[in-house]
């Protein structure tokens, strides 16, 4: 991806930028552009700090925890960095949630809450609208960060094993991009 990035791009930010608005093509979305602005932002600074949401880091309840406790600006910058976390989760490795004791769902509420807390005026009603749009961004980074297991078709019986397992969206769009009906009573036919 770096390489591919340097050499079509000046900067994450323009790679974001034009990934992001492709990704809302493909999934239908039309994110505001106050959000998509700040989207381009989140993962262009997640590229270069990827530690920041990795299994390492610290639980996000605790980081939201302390956060809350804090007063002023300091306590509005930890809830933002908690809402970024949690929308960088969401979108980017939700997969990754599989393997602990939280799931996305978990995840989002803290990330909505977190964005709701110091959602305000002026600069800060972009945090807002992703509180209230959290699901809905969290898909439309995931198609730009998706590396498109389905269509290579190497790993098809993976991805649909990981789908029937955890029922994530992400995996069923890939699915029925490849070309796989899928039926929720079980009958799911290849085409």
């Amino acid at each position: 991806m770096r390489s591919a990035v340097a050499s079509d791009h000046s900067n994450l930010a323009s790679y974001f930028y034009e990934e992001l608005g492709a990704a809302q093509e493909r999934t239908g979305r039309d994110l505001p552009t106050v959000v998509e602005a700040y989207v381009v932002y989140l993962l262009a600074d997640y590229a270069r700090r990827t530690e920041a949401a990795g299994r390492t880091a610290r639980p996000l309840a605790l980081d939201y925890l302390d956060a809350r406790s804090r007063a002023g600006s300091a306590r509005a910058h930890a809830l933002r960095s908690v809402g970024d976390r949690a929308l960088y989760i969401s979108g980017v490795v939700p997969r990754s949630l599989h393997r602990s004791p939280v799931n996305v769902r978990y995840v989002t509420g803290i990330g909505q809450a977190a964005y709701r807390e110091i959602a305000g005026e002026g600069p800060l009603a972009v945090l807002g609208t992703l509180a209230d749009m959290f699901a809905e961004v969290a898909e439309v980074i995931g198609e730009v960060v998706e590396l498109g297991a389905a269509n290579d078709g190497h790993d098809l019986l993976a991805l649909y094993e990981r789908w029937r397992t955890h029922g994530d969206a992400r995996d069923a769009r890939l699915l029925v991009r490849a070309g796989v009906l899928i039926d929720p009573d079980g009958s799911d036919v290849m085409q």
